[in-house]
This record gives structure tokens, C-alpha cells and sequence, in this order.
């Protein structure tokens, strides 16, 4: 079976394979709020890009996995390039975040090739979590925890 990501319900709760786009949620009083999160991550990244406007945040969250069993690999980076050339992304502002380790070890090649796509992204590594993006006060698209 092919690796599929499917659209979320809700941009505050992106589950494994799936992607959001929500309109950009601004800081409060300095603090950054999430304008898209991912669910919790224990082998996973997610990844968040701002559209070419500026608007809108867009978040994919990817599974070494599926729960089908099917495993991410280097033909599946077209999946992920094509929504977000489908929201109009702005590739200056994609990062990649989560377990960035894990990826590395077990599937290289595909990460290799997906960050290659993503045209060599800023990368955050980090443990189980639950992360997302937002804006700073600069309006610069950041990670949340």
C-alpha cells in the first residue's frame, strides 16, 4: 500500500499522517501560541511551513510507520512536497521537528531525501512530545511546546 496522508480535522491535534493548514494565530503578550500542533511524537517529525502569503501555517505529521504497516520511504517524499505545493508553501520557512534521531537511524535514506526535498530545512530534535508552530513576536514561524 502506498504511504497516504489524509487531512486533519482539527490543526490543534494533528495525528500521524495527517496534515492542516489553519490561519495564523498571533503571540500573546510575548508568548507564542500554536497555530498548528501535532499529537504527541514517540518516533515521529512533523513539519511546518508558512504559505507564500504569510496567512496561513501548514503542518504535516509523518509516522516511520502508518498504521497499516506501511513504512515511509524515499518514493513517499512526493506525497509530502505535493500538499505542500497544494497550500502554496513557502519553502524559506519550512523546519522540520520531533525525532529527528530515530529517522536518521532507521529510515536514511528516505529522511535524506525528504529534507533534500524540503531544500535543506532548519531541523529541531526532540524527544516524545508534543510540538507545533507558531508565530513570535517577530512574526517569524517558530516550534511550540
Amino acid at each position: 500500500m502506498p504511504y497516504t496522508l489524509t487531512p486533519a480535522g482539527n490543526a490543534l491535534a494533528i495525528a500521524e499522517c495527517q496534515w492542516a493548514a489553519a490561519a495564523n494565530v498571533p503571540s500573546v503578550g510575548g508568548d507564542t501560541q500554536p497555530t498548528i500542533q501535532f499529537t504527541g511524537f514517540s518516533s515521529c517529525i512533523g513539519i511546518a511551513a508558512r504559505n507564500n502569503n504569510g496567512t496561513d501555517v501548514i503542518g504535516i505529521h509523518l509516522a516511520i510507520d502508518a498504521a497499516d504497516g506501511t513504512r515511509f520511504g524515499v518514493g513517499d517524499v512526493a506525497t509530502v512536497t505535493s500538499v505542500l505545493q497544494g497550500w502554496n508553501y513557502d519553502p524559506l520557512t519550512v523546519f522540520v521537528i520531533g525525532q529527528i534521531s530515530t529517522w536518521k537511524g532507521t529510515i536514511p535514506a528516505a529522511f535524506d531525501a525528504l529534507i533534500a526535498a524540503l531544500g535543506n530545512p532548519r531541523q529541531f530534535a526532540y524527544g516524545d512530545g508534543v510540538y507545533g508552530a507558531g508565530l513570535n513576536d517577530a512574526n517569524v514561524l517558530v516550534p511550540t511546546f
